[in-house]
């Protein structure tokens, strides 16, 4: 008899451990759950190409712009035929302000969508458009001759960039990083092993220069466009792995402030011929091609030194002042003239590739000029969602996140949202959709509950950590059965 009890007992406890395990299940399921409804067929790009031109002020590739040195003088402007080209076909703006010429600040609010971004912001979850590019699939390479901050090498999968930022001795470093979920390992190698071999070429490209030769600044550049090229090469072989690359190229801040504006300007048109065939690869692959700066220069006179983050030079349009130019398969060719934010750039390059602007810290909005919009309904647990406008009614249940792809831009819409619970919440709100909106019916707002402050990122690794204790405590009771 007291065995029979002792295992009565034993069942009991494991029952409640099941029981336990099941809950802590359902519970971490709404993490992952979402549904996507297509109301259009929509072109979205296989990825993108960042390039990254540190020092390119608007005003010296702006068609309707001249540029000027701080004691008034018009500078010369480089020919840039190819660029202009590429412009003409895509998405154009120049009158992109920077909030900061401080440090590295540039590229971080380049990334994040904060005019106040610092390096240490890019550190936290959710804070990147590479944190919410990740979440969706992709993968994440940059070549990097400046900005090389360490939170950026953070979080990309591999990275080559220059440890020196040096033109005369360039020591390129390659930094291989590992993400939970991270896709094919071969493909990961396979772009380790270009960057080792650019590594090693990196010195010979520059050194069949003389030192201070402008020839020798644009050897550094060339050496990070074929570098792209090789990858974007490579990537064919995975033609299922959506990828950003980002590259910096840094020689033309160089020549700005090392070989005034002459040998800044003839840096310019050397990139000019050397983007040609970036531009024609990214479009035979599908991807997204987005040029754009960390800020511009300034001179002192026509044949003045170049300069950028002290005294007046900081202040220049022509420093401040940076250019934005995209083409991709799902934007409209569009030539924006009023004045935008650096910090509108990363809800822009996820508005075209039809990614949420999830960003943590983006104070940003989209300016990318698409043929639709898309709307992210949140829910604070399972419910259905309804969107109306005059020609279209559409329904979703069961879920507690929903994307609707397609929406027709410029309409009013009104979104009404049923919760699944005992109390069958209903919310309602009318939306204008001119751009992509995420929209979020909070308990708090609505009736004073507390929100869910844990970021994305955090409630991933939550659910990672339940589903490690599920398989943990199966492990422990099929051990105690066994011994038993």
């Amino acid at each position: 008899m007291k065995n029979v009890s002792t295992l009565n007992h034993n069942l009991k406890r494991r029952a409640i451990l099941v029981l336990f395990c099941l809950i802590i299940v359902q519970l971490s399921t709404p993490v992952v759950a979402l549904t996507t409804i297509d109301i259009q067929n929509i072109e979205t790009d296989h990825g993108a190409v960042i390039l990254i031109t540190d020092g390119l002020g608007a005003n010296y590739i702006n068609p309707e712009k001249i540029p000027y040195a701080l004691d008034g003088n018009p500078l010369e402007k480089p020919d840039v035929k190819n660029i202009s080209a590429f412009a003409k076909d895509g998405l154009q703006a120049f009158s992109v302000l920077i909030p900061s010429t401080k440090g590295e600040n540039g590229h971080s609010v380049i990334v994040t969508g904060n005019p106040g971004a610092t390096t240490a912001m890019i550190a936290y979850n959710d804070a990147t458009i590479y944190d919410i590019a990740r979440d969706n699939g992709y993968i994440m390479f940059a070549i990097l001759e400046k900005g090389d901050t360490a939170e950026l090498i953070d979080k990309q999968d591999i990275t080559i960039h220059d440890s020196t930022t040096s033109i005369n001795d360039p020591q390129m470093k390659v930094v291989l990083n590992n993400f939970p979920d991270q896709p094919d390992n071969d493909m990961i190698l396979d772009v380790e092993q270009i960057f080792k071999e650019y590594a090693i070429l990196a010195p010979t490209y520059i050194q069949q220069y003389k030192e201070g030769e402008i020839e020798r600044y644009n050897a550094y550049n060339l050496w990070g466009i074929e570098t792209s090229l090789k990858v974007i090469e490579m990537m064919e072989q995975y033609p299922d792995q959506k990828y950003i690359l980002t590259t910096n190229i840094g020689a033309i801040d160089a020549a700005g402030i090392y070989r005034r504006n002459e040998g800044y300007v003839e840096c310019i048109e050397a990139l000019d011929i050397m983007v040609q065939p970036l531009i024609e690869r990214t479009e035979d692959n599908d991807l997204a091609f987005i040029l754009t700066s960390d800020h511009g220069m300034a001179f002192q006179s026509t044949d003045g030194r170049g300069g950028s983050k002290s005294g007046k030079y900081a202040t220049s349009p022509e420093v401040l002042q940076i250019p934005f130019i995209a083409t991709s398969s799902n934007i409209e060719r569009k030539f924006i003239r009023e004045q935008i934010g650096q910090e509108d750039i990363a809800p822009t390059i996820l508005s075209i590739l039809d990614l949420p602007n999830e960003l943590r810290f983006s104070a940003g909005d989209s300016f990318a000029s698409k043929r639709y919009v898309n709307f992210k309904i949140l829910l604070p647990e399972n419910g259905s969602v309804s969107i109306s406008s005059k020609e279209i009614v559409l329904k979703a249940e069961d879920d507690s996140e929903y994307i609707f792809y397609g929406l027709e831009p410029d309409k009013e819409y009104s979104i009404t949202a049923e919760l699944s619970g005992n109390d069958e919440q209903v919310y309602e709100r009318t939306v204008f959709a001119d751009s992509d909106k995420i929209i979020r019916f909070n308990e708090d707002k609505e009736t004073g509950e507390k929100e869910n402050m844990i970021p994305k990122g955090t409630r991933r690794t939550i659910g990672s950590i339940f589903i490690i204790i599920i398989n943990m405590a199966g492990l422990v009771m099929i051990f105690r059965v066994i011994k038993s």
